[in-house]
C-alpha cells in the first residue's frame, strides 16, 4: 500500500486536483519517501506539499523509464499476458518456417531448371539416358511437392497463430491496462523525528465532469435528482476517495481583458433621414432565467461565480475513460401544469410543468432525462437556474390533441395618407381524439415595435376564442376547451400599421 494514498479529488471542468495524505514514521533524521503510481501527466508546477511534525527539505515529481525484465515478462505477469507473450514467440517461429519453406521451394525450382537445361544440352550432342532422366525428374517433383506442402502448412499455421494472438491481445487490453514504459513517482525528503503527517496536492489533465439531471413528474409534483458525470483517464485509480466537483477553470488564467478605444459622436440628421424611418424585422431569442434550454453545452455554466458541489459519501472512479455517475442532490417541488401548443412551431400539444428550484444551491446547465408515470418520455436541457427561480420543463406531448395552423396576409395602403397596413389572419383547427374533455393554451406571437411610427394591434373582435394581450415579448395566449372527440375552428388576427415615412416594411 502506498505511503500516501489518494484521499481527496476535486474535479474541475477539464482537469482534477489530486490530494494524497498519510502518516510517515521517521526511521532516520533525514528520510526520503518515494510514492509510486503518480500520473505521468501530472503538472510539476502545481505540486504543493504540506508537512506537520517534521521539516520539508525537498519535493519533486520524478519520471524515469522502467527497466525491462529479463525475458520480456515480469514475475507477476498474468495468464493473459503470458499467453500473448507465448503466441508472439510462436508467430515469429511460424514466420521463420515460412521463410525456410519458401527458400527451399525456390532452390528446388533452380535445381529443376538446371536439370532441364542439362537434358537439353546432352540431347543436342547426341547423348541420351531417358531412364535416368525420368527417375531424376520424378524424384525432384516429389521433393518440390513436399516443399510446397511444407510452405502451405507453415502459412496456415501462421494465419491461425495470428488470429489467436489478435484475440489474446484484445482480451488482454480489455481486462488489463497495458504497462507503461515511463514511470512517475513523487519523491519527498523530510527531516525530523517521530511521525510526520504529509499532504501533497497536484493537478492532472484527462479528467472532466458535467452535471446531469433526472426529472420525474408525478401528479402535480416534480422530483429532480442531480448527478455528476465523471470521466478520467489520468492513470491513477481513485479508490474510495472524498470527491468534490468545481466549476473553476484554472487554465483560463487571470489576465485582464484588452480595452479598445470606442469613440461616440453626434451629428444632425440629414433631410433624407428626417423624411424616412428605416426599420427591419429581426428574430430575437427571448432570455429566460431557468426556463427553456440550450442544444449545446460546451462547458460549465456557473453564472460567473465558481461553485463547488460536494456529494455525500466516498466514491471509486477507475481510470478507464468511461462515464461514472455520482449522485449529488435531490429535491421535490409542487408544479403548475398546463397544456401548451406553440402552433407556429408544431401541431402537438405539450404538458409543461413550471416549478421553483427548491434546492439550496444553483442548478447548473446540463441535460435532463424526463420521466412521467414511471416511464422515460424524452430528454431536454436545463439552463443555469438560481435557488428559488422558476424551472420550465416539457414532459412530452398529449396523445389525441392536434392543432393544424394556416396563416394568411393582406396588404393595404391609403392613397390619401400613404399609411400601410398588413393584416395577418391565423386560422387553426383543433381536434380532441381522446375520451376526456381537454383544455389547453395555444401560443401565438406578434412582432414588438421599437419605434412609434410602427404600431402592432391585436384585433380582438376578429379573434375567436378571445386572445390575451401580448406580453412584452409579443406572446399571445389563447385558451381552448374541447369535449371528448370534439373539434373546433378558431381565428386570431393582428395588424401591423406603418405611416408613409417608414421604409423596410
Amino acid at each position: 500500500m502506498s505511503a500516501l494514498p489518494i484521499t481527496r479529488v476535486v474535479v474541475m471542468e477539464d482537469r482534477a486536483q489530486v490530494e494524497r495524505s498519510g502518516r510517515i514514521a521517521m526511521a532516520e533524521a533525514v528520510q526520503t519517501v518515494e510514492v509510486a503510481g503518480i500520473a505521468r501527466a501530472a503538472l510539476d508546477r502545481s505540486l504543493e506539499v504540506d508537512v506537520v511534525g517534521a521539516q520539508l527539505r525537498d519535493a519533486r515529481i520524478v519520471r524515469k523509464f522502467r527497466a525491462r525484465p529479463v525475458g520480456g515478462l515480469p514475475a507477476d505477469a498474468s495468464e493473459l499476458r503470458r499467453r500473448v507473450h507465448t503466441l508472439e514467440h510462436e508467430l515469429v517461429e511460424r514466420q521463420d518456417d515460412i521463410a525456410r519453406a519458401s527458400a527451399r521451394s525456390d532452390q528446388l525450382e533452380v535445381v529443376r531448371a538446371d536439370l532441364l537445361r542439362s537434358i537439353g544440352e546432352l540431347t543436342g550432342v547426341g547423348t541420351t539416358d531417358v531412364a535416368r532422366w525420368e527417375t531424376d525428374l520424378d524424384a525432384l517433383q516429389d521433393r518440390m511437392a513436399q516443399a510446397k506442402e511444407m510452405l502451405r502448412t507453415a502459412e496456415l499455421g501462421a494465419v491461425r497463430t495470428q488470429k489467436q494472438l489478435d484475440e489474446a491481445r484484445a482480451a488482454w487490453h480489455t481486462a488489463e491496462s497495458p504497462d507503461e514504459d515511463l514511470e512517475c513517482s513523487l519523491v519527498i525528503t523530510i527531516e525530523g523525528q517521530g511521525t510526520a503527517e504529509v499532504r501533497a496536492r497536484y493537478l492532472v489533465p484527462c479528467a472532466a465532469w458535467r452535471p446531469a439531471y433526472r426529472a420525474t413528474l408525478h401528479d402535480a409534483n416534480v422530483l429532480v435528482e442531480s448527478e455528476a458525470v465523471v470521466w478520467q483517464r489520468t492513470g491513477e485509480d481513485w479508490t474510495d476517495v472524498a470527491i468534490a466537483f468545481s466549476t473553476a477553470r484554472p487554465t483560463l488564467g487571470t489576465s485582464p481583458p484588452h480595452l479598445h478605444e470606442d469613440r461616440l459622436a453626434t451629428r444632425p440628421k440629414l433631410e433624407a433621414e428626417k423624411r424616412t424611418v428605416d426599420v427591419a424585422v429581426r428574430e430575437v431569442d427571448i432570455p429566460t432565467a431557468g426556463e427553456g434550454g440550450t442544444s449545446e453545452l460546451p462547458g460549465l455554466d456557473d453564472g460567473g461565480e465558481t461553485r463547488v458541489l460536494v456529494p455525500s459519501g466516498r466514491v471509486t472512479i477507475p481510470t478507464d475513460g468511461q462515464p461514472q455517475r455520482v449522485p449529488l442532490a435531490r429535491f421535490e417541488a409542487p408544479a403548475r401544469l398546463e397544456r401548451v401548443c406553440p402552433a407556429e412551431a408544431g401541431a402537438l400539444v405539450y404538458t409543461v410543468a413550471r416549478f421553483p428550484n427548491a434546492s439550496s444551491d444553483v442548478l447548473l446547465a446540463g441535460p435532463v432525462d424526463l420521466v412521467r408515470n414511471a416511464g422515460f418520455v424524452g430528454r431536454t436541457s436545463l439552463d443555469f437556474t438560481a435557488p428559488g427561480a422558476t424551472v420550465k420543463l416539457s414532459f412530452g406531448s398529449e396523445d389525441g390533441l392536434v392543432v393544424v395552423r394556416r396563416a394568411e396576409q393582406t396588404r393595404d395602403e391609403s392613397r390619401l395618407t400613404g399609411r400601410r397596413t398588413i393584416r395577418t389572419t391565423v386560422t387553426w383547427h383543433v381536434s380532441n381524439a381522446s375520451n376526456d374533455a381537454r383544455s389547453f393554451v395555444i401560443e401565438e406571437r406578434v412582432p414588438v415595435s421599437e419605434v412609434k411610427e410602427v404600431e402592432i394591434t391585436v384585433l380582438g373582435k376578429h379573434c375567436d376564442p378571445p386572445a390575451s394581450a401580448p406580453s412584452p415579448d409579443g406572446i399571445v395566449r389563447i385558451e381552448v376547451s374541447l369535449p371528448p372527440h370534439g373539434t373546433k375552428r378558431g381565428t386570431f388576427t393582428w395588424e401591423l400599421g406603418a405611416n408613409a415615412k417608414v421604409a423596410g416594411v
